[in-house]
């Protein structure tokens, strides 16, 4: 696997991202004195994946939801199923259907993941 890593350099000023960031300090009109912060991420980019190695995944700090699909869903269908049990006269026989066909669904789906 060939890994090559970048860097990327952001400066900020009194709440502003300053632009371009190719630019230098001298280009931008700051107040002195002046508090400029510079944030770095390094990028990590892998091609030719081989045995052994794990793919990149996403900058540090970054927030991955996907692992939580199948446990939300299973508690909206739970709130939906203890919704429709508990006010049974004014439920609908297709909203059971349907309620009935989504959870056979999401069944198979997670005994398929």
């Amino acid at each position: 696997a060939v890994v090559s890593t970048q860097s990327t350099g952001h400066m900020v000023y009194q709440g502003h991202l300053l632009r371009p960031d190719t630019a230098s300090l001298s280009e931008f009109t700051l107040d002195q004195p002046a508090i400029v912060i510079c944030q770095i991420s390094h990028h990590s980019q892998t091609t030719g994946l081989g045995p052994g190695t794990v793919p990149d995944r996403g900058t540090p700090g970054e927030m991955d939801l996907s692992g939580l699909f199948f446990p939300l869903l299973g508690i909206a269908l739970l709130a939906c199923w203890v919704a429709a049990l508990s006010f049974t006269p004014s439920i609908s026989f297709t909203f059971y259907f349907a309620l009935l066909v989504l959870s056979g669904l999401f069944l198979v789906g997670a005994l398929i993941s």
